[in-house]
């Protein structure tokens, strides 16, 4: 271990007061903690270059003084209790605003986009939105793949990786998604970033959003708007309605971009149609609109064929997101970007200004679990498991509220439940719930954007499935039951 101590030979001070001041310096700053190991004379010695001898003889001093000590056989150490000069009294703000000064260069604040929850904040039944189960997470499979790939591993950790991403895994995504979602790509059209957010990032500021016109779904995905605002956007809202995206209220002049997510709209997780899907790429080329298509939980589509990708309709205007996220595990942070000929270039170049790629273990092991046809055996029992824990929540809530609404339950991993009147705001209900440890999510609080407040949001709940076992769903509605029984007064809009 190297210390940050600057020793000066040519001083007038002596070598061993400077060494000495500057340990003490440390103590007292608390960069050097209490019972931190501290380097051995020689080391000390070598680093800076004088004699072993005035090392010795700072550090008897400094033993002397109470401030170190030396443990035979293990080393020398700051000691655990110091002498009161040396316990640092934390500093109090200045009057200034220091927060003011720091940040007054900056023109608009940005909002952050937080997914992270502490494993010990979470309740114990938890229908949280977009997290897959981890106990289908193949671990078996896994470690021996990642302890074959770790020879070849060895020998590249020396090397940058293309911040395009593993050539291999940009072939296995292609491949994927040509019998998955009807896509006819190139592996040169494909893009590896981390996660769906990358993504976002990285279309965005490929075409220069700032001061320019983003189409957007509302509600939508908080992160998608996050990014456009956050780079300058101006956000364009078009309603949701129970066909997904409503083409008839697209600008007629368009946009620079149009985010969607068609396969299972987030938050209302609804399909967009057949005949929507024509007009919107319809629309798209005729005012020259690039078409986000997030495609963040295509994977799981439970009563039927998923529909073709709006990339395979329109390959020339849109680019199409996915993750591994939710069919892996969000904690992998990988993701890919599928963009059209003419922009697939610009895109490797911008790539490698944001970043020089994404760890190459990872990528490789990815890479052989879809190639090797594990990757779809993993899907299928995925898609078992989480629709029989769907159809289990379907049945409690129909059969605990026997008036309840939901929507958005043909696809993805979460449904939407409009709640009764009679069971007051989705906030109240959220809230007594928490207090019998079942955490549920409404619509506001979830990670969704509104820029138009829509007629019975107030009363929507999303609910994730993937991560309770049919028998935790039972008893957690049947808790929502007994909350729901204590009688509340009706809600009514405006209240």
């Amino acid at each position: 271990m190297q210390l940050p101590i600057d020793i000066n030979a040519a001083g007038e001070v002596g070598l061993q007061r400077q060494l000495v001041d500057q340990f003490r310096a440390l103590v007292t700053r608390e960069i050097l903690l209490p019972g931190a190991r501290l380097p051995s004379t020689r080391e000390m010695a070598k680093q800076l270059g004088i004699s072993r001898r005035t090392v010795v003889l700072s550090y008897e001093r400094m033993i002397a003084d109470g401030l170190i000590v030396t443990r035979p056989g293990l080393g020398t150490f700051v000691c655990e209790t110091l002498p009161s000069e040396h316990i640092r009294i934390k500093d109090e703000w200045p009057d200034t605003d220091v927060t003011r000064l720091s940040f007054a260069r900056l023109k608009r604040a940005v909002e952050g986009m937080q997914l992270f929850q502490e494993p010990g904040n979470r309740l114990r039944y938890d229908f949280r939105i977009g997290r897959p189960d981890p106990g289908l997470f193949p671990r078996n499979l896994w470690r021996r793949l990642t302890s074959e790939h770790l020879d070849t591993f060895t020998r590249l950790i020396s090397d940058y990786t293309d911040p395009a991403g593993h050539s291999l895994l940009r072939e296995a995504i292609a491949n994927h998604l040509r019998t998955a979602r009807g896509i006819l790509c190139q592996p040169d059209q494909v893009v590896v970033t981390a996660g769906a957010q990358e993504g976002l990032n990285l279309v965005a500021r490929l075409m220069e959003v700032r001061d320019k016109r983003v189409v957007l779904e509302d509600p939508c995905y908080r992160g998608a708007a996050q990014a456009f605002l956050s780079l300058g956007a101006q956000l364009v809202p078009v309603p949701v309605t129970d066909d997904g995206l409503d083409t008839d209220m697209l600008p007629e002049d368009g946009g620079c971009v149009g985010y969607v997510t068609p396969s299972h709209q987030f938050p209302l997780g609804v399909t967009l149609s057949r005949e929507r899907r024509s007009a919107l790429v319809a629309w798209a080329r005729r005012t020259g609109t690039l078409l986000i298509e997030d495609d963040y939980d295509s994977d799981f589509r439970h009563n039927s064929s998923p529909l073709v990708a709006l990339q395979a309709l329109a390959p020339e205007c849109v680019v199409y997101l996915g993750t591994f996220s939710k069919s892996i595990g969000p904690g992998l942070r990988l993701g890919y970007a599928v963009f059209p000929h003419d922009l697939a270039k610009a895109a490797c170049c911008l790539k490698s200004v944001m970043n020089n790629g994404h760890p190459w273990l990872e990528q490789s092991v990815t890479a052989d679990f879809i190639s090797s046809g594990a990757f779809e055996q993993h899907l299928s029992r995925m898609r078992t498991c989480y629709l029989e824990r769907r159809n289990t929540l379907m049945e409690c809530l129909r059969g605990a509220f026997p008036t309840t609404s939901l929507s958005g339950f043909e696809g993805g991993m979460h449904l939407v439940w409009t709640i009764d009147s009679d069971l007051g705001p989705a906030s109240v209900l959220k809230s007594k719930c928490q207090q019998i440890g079942v955490c549920i999510y409404t619509l506001n609080e979830s990670p969704t954007h509104q820029l138009h407040p829509r007629g019975g949001s107030e009363r929507q709940v999303l609910l994730g499935y993937p991560c309770l076992t049919p028998q935790q769903i039972q008893i957690a509605i049947g808790l929502i039951q007994r909350v729901g029984r204590q009688k509340s007064p009706p809600y009514r809009r405006g209240n």
